[in-house]
């Protein structure tokens, strides 16, 4: 009978200490802290059926945490590849993620056209999520040669990692840690608050935007122009759209922390969105009239020094029109059909054909404007004054490589044209004071 109370504590014991070893594996690391001597199953896309992060000793290993939904995480395999063959047996990159190995072998074979890196995978992650907390994807993690955890988000890129391994200082901003708090209102005093509001600058952060407590509250984040558009969108019921492209103009002699300049480098970029992205909050209790956006254009103004509102003015756009009174675009009558769309970014395919068959006007003016607007960048407008269903067949190309030349040129077979030209639109002025 004591044989086999001795026996039960030992085995007690032995769990007690598994317990333990496993909740300091998983406990949040900092950088310089040692990364556990982790083991991962089911990798996707190697020979290898595990990987023992001991093993990679020696080695510069870089997590790349990333998500089936995260376009920018997507867009950087190419990269990544090439960066692993480029520094070969030096380095390993690692991307990881939560979901299983065959949703992830699924994803790449429903979606031929986004890049597989040959890199291993680790999938069905719910360890190195809790050991290097973050919110949102693409998140790195650089883990030394020796096993420490070296960096905490920074880009991977040659310079970066050439940088690391000659033991170099590298350029990198330093990172915000976040801090979750409901509000930087001071709760004690919510009682005899009549109206608070607060503009936080910095590209992360730090303080949780969420829904207050007390009453009524509006909160946003992006650069300068983004608030104002975002004031003036809520106070005319996004009547004019002014976050399409020509819908915003501003007179100021120095268009540098309004707009980000193009080609900037990785650090550069990190230190422009450090200085010029900014957050805004406002709170007001249930019972004071007062109108949010109103509030924060008011606070725009004190804030950014610049003077807002809705004027008209010509814009150049691209402007659709007939070229003929020939109706070549009437519909037959058939079964209506609607594959007019482009492949989006992660490979999703509608075809070699794209057609709206016995589809109303306005379905495909609709989609010109998203493919103008946001593809090319330029203010559209149409100018048919077309009504009733159509039949219009493009080939893929023209729709998922937005050129303007065939675009154009698609557009011709049926009499119609997109010319530039000078309309007046309501758009939203700044000026500087």
């Amino acid at each position: 009978m004591r044989k086999s109370i001795v026996l039960l504590h030992l085995v007690t014991l032995i769990v007690l200490l598994n317990s333990t070893r496993l909740k300091a594996q998983n406990k949040p690391l900092t950088v310089g802290d040692e990364v556990p001597d982790l083991t991962f199953k089911n990798i996707f896309n190697s020979s290898n059926a595990e990987i023992k992060l001991s093993d990679l000793r020696g080695k510069l290993v870089i997590l790349d945490f990333w998500g089936v939904f995260c376009i920018p995480c997507i867009e950087e395999f190419p990269k990544l590849d090439s960066l692993q063959k480029m520094f070969s047996s030096e380095i390993q990159i690692i991307p990881v993620n939560p979901l299983d190995r065959d949703s992830i072998g699924r994803f790449f074979k429903n979606h031929p056209k986004v890049y597989l890196p040959s890199l291993p995978f680790i999938t069905g992650d719910t360890i190195l999520q809790k050991v290097f907390p973050h919110r949102g994807n693409p998140y790195i993690v650089w883990i030394g040669k020796d096993g420490k955890m070296l960096l905490d988000d920074v880009p991977v890129t040659q310079p970066n990692i050439e940088a690391v391994l000659s033991n170099k200082t590298m350029k990198v901003p330093e990172a915000v840690k976040n801090n979750y708090v409901e509000s930087l209102f001071d709760k004690r005093w919510s009682n005899d608050m009549l109206y608070s509001s607060y503009i936080y600058r910095g590209k992360d952060l730090g303080v949780k935007l969420g829904a207050s407590e007390i009453g009524q509250s509006l909160s946003d984040g992006g650069t300068i122009i983004f608030l104002y558009q975002r004031a003036w969108e809520g106070l005319t019921n996004g009547k004019y759209g002014f976050f399409r492209p020509g819908r915003t103009v501003i007179q100021t002699k120095d268009s540098t922390k309004y707009f980000e300049p193009k080609n900037l480098n990785d650090y550069d970029e990190q230190v422009w969105l450090r200085d010029n992205i900014y957050w805004y909050q406002s709170s007001v209790p249930n019972d004071k009239p007062y109108n949010l956006y109103e509030l924060m254009k008011e606070d725009l103004n004190r804030a950014f020094h610049l003077n807002a509102g809705i004027e008209k003015r010509p814009v150049r756009c691209h402007v659709l029109v007939r070229t003929s009174n020939t109706d070549k675009i009437k519909t037959r009558g058939h079964k209506p059909i609607d594959s007019f769309f482009h492949a989006d970014r992660i490979g999703k395919d509608y075809g070699p054909t794209r057609s709206l068959i016995n589809q109303p006007f306005t379905k495909f003016s609709k989609r010109l404007t998203g493919l103008i607007e946001y593809g090319i960048k330029q203010p559209f407008i149409d100018q048919t004054g077309y009504t009733g269903n159509i039949d219009i067949q493009f080939k893929a190309d023209v729709l998922d490589r937005i050129v303007l030349a065939n675009l154009r040129n698609a557009l011709k077979v049926y009499d119609l044209d997109l010319v530039e030209k000078d309309v007046d639109l309501t758009v939203l002025s700044l000026k500087e004071n």
